[in-house]
């Protein structure tokens, strides 16, 4: 339950900045340190079936990267814009 509460935080977030920038998510990487107690299955799981049900994370694929500590970071996201073929990287970093 702890991974889906945090996959929904996550997409909540990307939700936010998508609406922000007027446009889609297209990618998403996320740096989970191995103290955290994610069980990062669960968490790719949780994503996966929550982003669905926003029209603009729809399409986010998510990669996942095992760090040190006990942080969930988001690394990057790459937003697709409204304009003709136009993609955004937004390099942020954030706890989640």
């Amino acid at each position: 339950m702890h991974e889906l509460s945090l996959a929904q935080g996550l997409l909540d977030q990307l939700e936010g900045l998508a609406r922000q920038h007027g446009g889609r998510i297209v990618r998403v990487e996320v740096v989970i340190g191995r103290q955290a107690g994610v069980v990062v299955d669960s968490f790719v799981f949780g994503f996966d079936a929550i982003k669905k049900t926003c029209e603009q994370t729809r399409a986010a694929t998510l990669t996942v990267t095992t760090g040190e500590g006990h942080d969930l970071l988001l690394n990057r996201v790459e937003l697709e814009c409204d304009g003709p073929g136009e993609q955004n990287p937004a390099k942020e970093r954030s706890d989640v």
